[in-house]
């Protein structure tokens, strides 16, 4: 019946899918029935919205997937990472892989055999960079106490970095890693800011507030966490060590005085 009828008819088609499109949004229960009819009438949306809907979607599934992954090898249900490159998956080690192979190209402020960084291609910050191993360690929460000394480089690292983008400046830094399942990338990287952040609610996602913690631990808790766990296991070889030194002597004090009590 629209076909014959006029333009202005047709008009009052297209304003009347648009109407009947609110009101299908207004009623969930009919929209099943009503949707296919009008799918011609769906106001396209802005250029680029489903591109950072799929990112986030994937980026969401991703941190949930590293959490996921790193509480099975925590009990023991899974074994645990190689750490080998996975430049074929991992966008952090294609990266990397890409400098190893071509050389830097001055995307990369400091380069060595077990750590790299670049500044971040979105920045949050006056300065945002990130800091990355070489090796594939998931995240923050992977580390170990064997991981002590590298956290403590990484810092450095990042440390480093700020110093040497503003020589003899007393500027505002924070240093931290987001923990699974918020970290962005399966790949551990500990974000080096110069403040402040830019635009300013950039200081909610990157919060070192206690409550907030969960989410981003800053790099020198990660440190002292380390290194407490390789004192006490420093601690505890230490005193089995001590046993097994004291024990042969009580053994053998033990048989003297039983020697002579039986001599007695």
């Amino acid at each position: 019946a629209h076909a014959r009828d006029g333009d202005g008819n047709k008009g009052q088609r297209r304003k009347s899918s648009r109407w009947m499109a609110t009101k299908v949004c207004c009623s969930p229960s009919r929209a099943v029935l009503r949707v296919q009819p009008l799918a011609s009438s769906r106001v396209p949306s802005p250029k680029g919205v489903h591109l950072r809907s799929r990112r986030r979607a994937t980026l969401t599934t991703m941190g949930l997937t590293v959490w996921g992954n790193e509480l099975l090898q925590s009990w023991g249900l899974v074994p645990r990472d190689s750490r080998d490159p996975r430049p074929e998956s991992c966008i952090f080690c294609r990266k990397i892989a890409g400098e190893a192979a071509n050389g830097n190209d001055g995307t990369f402020v400091h380069v060595d055999d077990e750590i790299v960084v670049f500044k971040d291609w979105r920045p949050a910050a006056r300065r945002h960079y990130l800091v990355c191993p070489r090796a594939h360690v998931s995240s923050a929460r992977a580390l170990t106490r064997l991981d002590a000394g590298l956290a403590r480089r990484m810092l450095q690292a990042g440390k480093d970095a700020v110093a040497a983008d503003f020589p003899g400046e007393d500027v505002d830094t924070r240093f931290g890693y987001h923990m699974p399942p918020f970290n962005s990338v399966d790949h551990l990287h500990m974000h080096a800011f110069v403040l402040p952040f830019a635009p300013e609610w950039k200081a909610r996602k990157y919060s070192v507030h206690p409550w907030a913690r969960f989410a981003f631990c800053p790099a020198e808790e990660v440190v002292e966490r380390l290194e407490r766990q390789e004192r006490q296991e420093r601690d505890e070889r230490a005193k089995m060590s001590a046993g097994e030194d004291v024990a042969p002597g009580v053994c053998a004090s033990g048989s003297s005085a039983g020697a002579n009590a039986g001599g007695a």
